[in-house]
């Protein structure tokens, strides 16, 4: 009987234990909701094409999230952006690794969630269907007090309330990378380059291009 018991209060405190990790999840629970709120509020930043919905504020820099992680291979999550301002900057397209391609005049870098969860029908939910594939990959951005979702070689950032932020979407590539491939990271026309700090509080240089939607 006593043995029952301890059984029990062990499967008792351990639920509370898992119920109180999920409570304490704030960054997953309010996340999503803050990128809703944006696209909801500048409703004309968000289109669809073929298997994409896209968020772009100028039509030249966009983030293209699969409505369907299954039907797009290891292009799951894209940052497309043009290709000229990095060639100018040194980039030798023919040495770039996995995680980036190029098509035409544009530079993509790419992410690969395996196959998702079906078919998604708005850039929230496309989005997030990446961090069912590994919590890991949202993250909070204490200083700018942003969320983001990481790609292979960057990171797209949103605001957590855009109506207290000057920078309410940002896209982020690493500049290590691309400086390791000959690329004068300090002088690519349209992105500023920036020494920053990470989630964990590693300094890191990085390639920002913000938008301030108001």
């Amino acid at each position: 009987m006593k043995k029952i018991v301890v059984i029990v209060l062990t499967l008792l405190l351990t639920a509370a234990f898992l119920a109180g990790c999920a409570d304490a999840d704030v960054v997953l629970k309010y996340s999503p909701g803050s990128l809703d709120a944006i696209t909801k509020a500048f409703p004309d930043l968000v289109k669809t094409s073929g298997n994409y919905v896209v968020l772009t504020v100028d039509g030249a820099t966009s983030l293209k999230s699969s409505s369907d992680f299954k039907q797009t291979g290891k292009d799951d999550i894209l940052f497309e952006t043009p290709l000229k301002p990095f060639t100018d900057a040194g980039l030798d397209v023919s040495k770039l690794p996995e995680g980036y391609k190029v098509e035409s005049d544009k530079f993509y870098l790419t992410a690969d969630y395996s196959d998702g969860t079906g078919k998604k029908e708005n850039i929230k939910d496309s989005v997030f269907d990446a961090v069912k594939t590994d919590r890991m990959l949202l993250t909070y951005h204490q200083a700018l007090d942003h969320y983001g979702v990481k790609l292979t070689r960057g990171k797209f950032e949103w605001a957590k309330d855009y109506t207290k932020n000057d920078k309410d979407i940002v896209f982020v590539i690493a500049a290590k990378p691309l400086a390791d491939l000959g690329v004068n990271v300090q002088n690519i026309e349209g992105w500023v380059f920036k020494t920053m700090q990470d989630e964990s509080g590693n300094d890191i240089d990085v390639l920002l291009k913000p938008y301030d939607l108001k």
